[in-house]
């Protein structure tokens, strides 16, 4: 063989010796790389939400949310790298796919008013091309899938550190009481209960709509009820309305006293989501005041993260611990519907939502599980013990509310229709309300106060028409009259029974729609009386 022969030979040997060695060093360096981003990716939205949302959260409420979320995305990542055979491309598919799954309902959401594609059909077509071309994309990938892959791990831990980071700071940092309007301030601080102060008892019925609505939209007469109250000393505002059509504006501004522009400015200005208004509910003005007065604040689980007082003096819940709470599936909270209707399975929520006729549900449905919490509120509210100091006693009833889960003699009966669930509810609520306010004032040495309203009424046209009565003894009465609002009910209780001097506003009415909560319209509804 010719040296030059021998010399080209070599040099080929070589190249060959250093092509394989580059190729076991990659496939050794692919080895090391440790897939993780579809993991942090899946995790993402809740994350986010939860940071979002932990001034009105407790974070232990979230935990269950979290953890299923991160199972899920461990199962979709294993199914992929099975299917494709290579981690690289699995955690590829993986990551595209719960970014698709997790993300449908927030931009569903954006797409919804005034755009052609906010309709399930287009988006559902939209999202599977996206998910079959990226995967035809992710199957042709050939080289440098470790690079890719620790790119996306960097990327993934990037995002998932900002409401990590914001989740720690707000859990170790403080609660801080918001400001309640400071205005008040001004008008009356108070120093320590008067000798022989009542109990007071808030008790709020969900959607329970005023008595001349019930007869014009669901041809009830709710006389009867309204009767019981009046011979037992009740005041019943005949034209009553909330100041708000929407559950939490109505909550807070009738806690707080005064309409949202004065402790709620910000969350308005700033167009956030309804539910921001859940710290000024509670932490409201009412609650510190009575505080002040050295009343004992006693609250009750209604199962909605906005909602639920859980650091009361007294925290009444089915649960004995939260613990407890989180391995009952039955309960899913209203923070875990919220966030399962930001993901794909808002399709599922509001296809099921569509079927109008009787559903059979068992004892262990998430309905069920309504039945027994509206039924346990009450039945420890009649069980209440004597206090040495007085009490603040505030319950909310998810009744009569969708889902109607009450026939009218108290028996579990799932109605997803208005009709009849709505008005089976509300006869059995006004047996059991009417019994429990005897036993309160029974029971009382010193009389009490007891204010019982609906937040709101239920049908959109006039859904400012709640229910409104009060138990004021000592002549309370005289400060009340047919077209009150919700607004002045705790200024007429602080000016009777603890000589404060708040001014009544103007009783106002506000509309809005859900979706646009802060853009209201002024409404006003006839009455008889009136």
């Amino acid at each position: 063989m010719a040296p030059s022969s021998l010399v080209k030979l070599t040099a080929l040997h070589f190249i060959a010796g250093k092509l394989c060695m580059t190729q076991k060093n990659n496939k050794k360096q692919q080895r090391k790389t440790f897939v993780f981003h579809p993991l942090l990716f899946g995790c993402l939205p809740i994350l986010a939400l939860v940071a979002y949302n932990i001034k009105q959260l407790d974070f232990l409420h979230t935990v269950r949310s979290i953890v299923v979320t991160l199972l899920v995305s461990i199962f979709v990542f294993i199914l992929s790298v099975l299917l494709l055979r290579d981690r690289h491309k699995g955690g590829l598919l993986a990551s595209l796919t719960l970014i698709l799954v997790f993300t449908y309902g927030h931009v569903y959401d954006l797409l919804e008013n005034g755009s052609l594609l906010g309709h399930h059909r287009l988006l559902v077509l939209i999202w599977l091309a996206i998910f079959v071309l990226g995967m035809l994309g992710i199957v042709k990938l050939k080289t440098k899938l470790d690079k890719l892959s620790t790119i996306f791990n960097l990327v993934s831990v990037l995002m998932a550190a900002v409401p990590i980071f914001l989740i720690i700071k707000a859990e170790i940092s403080p609660r801080q009481t918001p400001a309640t309007n400071p205005s008040l301030d001004e008008i009356w601080q108070p120093a320590s209960s008067p000798a022989g102060s009542p109990d007071v008892y808030f008790i709020v019925l969900d959607s329970y709509a005023r008595s001349d609505m019930l007869e014009t939209y669901h041809h009830y007469d709710n006389s009867a009820f309204v009767q019981s109250l009046q011979r037992m000393g009740f005041y019943v505002a005949d034209c009553s309305k909330s100041n708000y059509s929407n559950t939490p504006s109505s909550i807070a501004s009738t806690l707080n006293m005064d309409y949202l522009d004065q402790f709620a400015a910000k969350t308005i200005r700033n167009n956030q989501h309804l539910y921001d208004l859940g710290e000024t509910i509670k932490y409201s003005k009412t609650a510190q005041q009575f505080g002040s007065l050295g009343y004992q604040f006693i609250t009750f689980e209604t199962n909605t993260w906005w909602l639920d007082i859980t650091h009361s003096d007294q925290f009444i819940s089915q649960s004995t611990t939260q613990w407890q709470k989180l391995l009952d599936f039955r309960f899913v909270s209203d923070f875990e519907q919220h966030y399962l209707h930001t993901t794909a399975l808002r399709l599922v929520d509001e296809f099921l939502n569509t079927r109008q006729n009787q559903n059979t549900k068992g004892e262990l449905s998430i309905e069920k599980a309504r039945y027994d919490q509206v039924l346990h509120g009450i039945d420890q509210l009649d069980q209440l013990p004597a206090t040495s100091n007085p009490k603040f006693v505030y319950l909310h009833l998810m009744a009569p509310t969708s889902p109607y889960v009450f026939s009218s003699d108290g028996s579990f009966q799932y109605t997803p229709a208005n009709a009849p669930g709505y008005v089976d509810e509300i006869e059995y609520l006004n047996q059991r309300v009417l019994q429990s306010v005897r036993q309160i004032i029974s029971r009382s040495d010193t009389p009490p106060v007891i204010l019982i309203e609906g937040d709101h009424g239920l049908n959109p046209e006039v859904q400012n028409a709640n229910l409104m009565a009060f138990y004021l003894p000592d002549d309370g009465d005289q400060a009340l009259y047919p077209t009150i609002t919700s607004v002045n009910s705790f200024r007429i209780v602080f000016n009777k029974y603890f000589d404060a001097d708040y001014p009544l506003l103007e009783d106002i009415a506000y509309s809005s729609a859900y979706q646009t909560p802060f853009d209201f319209e002024i409404v006003d509804y006839p009455c008889a009386v009136e």
